[in-house]
């Protein structure tokens, strides 16, 4: 093989990559509690972060989709969502901003979303 044909091949492969990461479905907003109630928020563009007592989800259209996994032996609340042991859920929320309980704070036991 030529060193023209490894490059094109090369960048044949780049290009399926970045078209299957970019149109790949996946939630605006992923919420991943861990054992032991530690939960971690992902964002649309891959960032990680501890969840804090706030959780902004951005995104396009008129709804936002969120998924929560709970890898824990127990349930959790996650404000408006409730997710059972070893469970994942989708959730299509309007904007607005929404609250409750969170067992996956150990400190304020709160947890806010403000979906834009």
């Amino acid at each position: 093989m030529t060193a023209a044909r490894v490059g094109a091949l090369f960048a044949v492969i780049a290009l399926s990559a970045t078209l299957a990461w970019v149109s790949w479905p996946r939630p605006d907003t992923l919420i991943r509690v861990r054992r032991g109630g530690a939960a971690m928020v992902t964002d649309a563009d891959g960032r990680t972060a501890p969840l804090s007592d706030t959780v902004y989800v951005h995104g396009g259209g008129s709804r936002r989709t969120i998924r929560v996994v709970n890898d824990d032996t127990v349930k959790h609340q996650l404000a408006m969502f409730n997710i059972p042991a070893g469970e994942q859920t989708e959730y299509t929320v309007p904007p607005g901003t929404f609250g409750g309980a969170c067992s996956a704070h150990p400190i304020s036991k709160h947890l806010t979303f403000i979906i834009r």
